[in-house]
């Protein structure tokens, strides 16, 4: 039986094999007690990363403070972005916004938009939707050895692996394992899995791996262009106190996904529908239209109702994965963030912590509240003091009031997904409705099809009847003018006298033989053989068989 190991990091034929391996730089988005906001570094080099992984600077598990590191892994191919090395979430997302307008509208279009739409802005043919092909989940923005650090500090779960090689696989997955320093104390900690499926363009992967004793989580999202990479971080500079919940991460995953499930779906269907008119367009061109032309109606007709099947089975298998999420948000109300006294099944999760290390009040954050799209409306120099307005929560808060907020925060993400579920419900049954009104279209032209066929057979048998006529007329005639015809019969005989040839008997016979010899085969091959009642079983027959 194959289940989540304790302390089991990425194997070494995992590094090779799994992933490959494109230097570039990379985001890391920060956010940790006592922060206002989220802060964005930038690392460039694997000096770089190797200074700030063994730096103080990074989160510790035997640490005082909670939040998260999230490592944004940039998907191959996308355009280059020269973000300062550090720097706070809002002065990132200003800079984004005034450096590369074109590339953020450009790649959020490609991003997000729909099928034709990427092919009008692309340049290139509108092709199917499903089969893009595309890897760039496994194409780390880092050096091989860098990654292994990475995985090492972050303690990320070797079963990430499995989850980015099964491209086409949609997966939520939840684990509880001891995870930490291989030398070291190791602490029980959650392990969240989460892919989305490579059918479509834009695919993610994301592994995070949360300590309930220290209320922290290590992230990294595979495979992230540059337009999920400023929405992830605009979406993150609104978090409170909910950077320390775990299920905060693939809330926003969800989200993302969502948004491109969106915008298939309606590609999908716009395409399903076309293809029903077509059927009712181009029936009366059936049988004038070229046989090429007909057979690629026919093929695309065929590619659209497999795609949209496919994509039917997709969002039924993604909505599984999120009411796995649901259940797993329950649990944590449950057990983790449960009021009063913990469960004994939490206090002994906890027990393999040293005393010191477990911190249940898992302190709260401290950051900019205020959307910022709001302060981009505001007019005039006077709202400049204003502009930013932040919340001081108590460091020193009791633990109910924390777990309080933790469950507000959790019953929120759950408000969502549910709500996401619902969508996804009503999506699959568009599909399906097309699904079905493509079925009945192609009933409908068949059907057409048929009752055409059959008054052309009516017509047809209508001629056969009058040809069937004429030929009963001449039938006896032509058959008297072939027997008169033969030798047998001598009209003008030596005395002038109409003379029977002795040997006619010979063509009666010949003739009765054959006749009745052809009409008794017929009649032995089309009816008799076929009435003849099946001879029943023999016991020993029967016992045979």
């Amino acid at each position: 039986m194959d289940w989540a190991r304790d302390a089991t990091g990425i194997s070494d034929n995992d590094y090779r094999n799994v992933y490959k391996y494109e230097e570039k730089p990379t985001t890391v988005v920060r956010m940790t007690t006592g922060d206002k906001e989220p802060s964005i570094l930038s690392f460039k080099s694997e000096e770089e990363w190797v200074s700030w992984l063994e730096s103080e600077e990074r989160p510790r598990i035997d640490g005082s403070k909670s939040g998260y590191v999230l490592i944004l892994a940039k998907r191959t191919g996308e355009p280059t972005f020269s973000a300062p090395s550090r720097v706070g979430s809002g002065e990132w997302l200003d800079r984004y916004k005034k450096e590369i307008p074109s590339i953020s509208r450009a790649q959020r279009t490609l991003t997000f938009a729909s099928l034709a739409e990427k092919s009008i802005i692309g340049g290139g043919n509108q092709g199917s939707p499903l089969g893009s092909g595309r890897r760039g989940v496994r194409t780390l923005p880092f050096s091989e050895n860098v990654f292994r650090q990475i995985t090492k500090r972050f303690y990320t779960h070797g079963s990430i692996s499995r989850v980015i090689s099964r491209a086409d696989v949609q997966t939520f997955s939840s684990s509880e394992v001891e995870m930490g320093e291989l030398d070291g104390q190791t602490c029980l900690a959650d392990v969240y899995n989460c892919r989305t499926s490579n059918a479509w363009d834009m695919d993610l992967a994301l592994t995070t791996t949360y300590f309930p004793h220290r209320g922290l989580t290590f992230a990294i999202l595979f495979g992230c262009p540059l337009s999920v990479e400023e929405e992830i971080i605009r979406r993150l500079s609104f978090a409170t106190a909910e950077a320390a919940y775990p299920l905060l991460l693939p809330g926003i995953f969800v989200e993302l996904e969502r948004t491109r499930h969106v915008h298939v779906v309606e590609a999908m269907i716009d395409e399903l529908e076309t293809k029903i008119f077509e059927a009712d367009l181009f029936k009366d061109e059936t049988e004038q239209s070229h046989t090429s032309r007909r057979e690629t109606r026919n093929q695309e007709k065929r590619t659209a109702f497999l795609d949209t099947a496919y994509l039917r089975n997709g969002l039924i298998g993604w909505s599984a994965q999120l009411s796995k999420m649901v259940q797993n948000s329950e649990d944590l109300e449950n057990n983790v963030f449960a009021a009063g006294d913990l469960p004994n099944a939490t206090s002994a999760r906890l027990r393999s912590c040293p005393a010191e290390q477990i911190n249940l009040e898992l302190p709260m954050i401290s950051i900019n509240h205020q959307g910022r799209d709001e302060l981009e409306n505001l007019d005039g120099s006077d709202n400049e003091a204003d502009s930013t307005s932040w919340i001081a929560v108590e460091q020193n808060d009791s633990p109910e009031r924390t777990k309080n907020t933790m469950r507000r925060a959790g019953r929120k993400i759950r408000d969502r997904l549910q709500a996401i579920i619902d969508e996804y419900e009503d999506k699959i049954r568009d599909c399906t409705m097309r699904l079905e009104g493509m079925a009945m279209a192609t009933q409908w032209t068949q059907g057409e099809i048929n009752f055409e066929i059959a008054l052309a057979t009516g017509r047809d048998s209508r001629h056969m009847r009058s040809i069937a006529l004429l030929t009963m007329v001449f039938l006896p005639g032509t058959f008297f003018a072939s027997v008169f015809s033969m030798t047998f019969f001598n009209w003008s005989g030596s005395n002038g006298n109409a003379e029977v040839s002795g040997y006619i008997w010979i063509y009666i016979l010949v003739t009765v033989c054959f006749t009745l010899a052809t009409v008794g085969t017929w009649y032995y091959l089309s009816i008799w053989r076929h009435s003849r009642p099946s001879k029943p079983k023999s016991e020993e027959e029967e016992a045979l068989v």
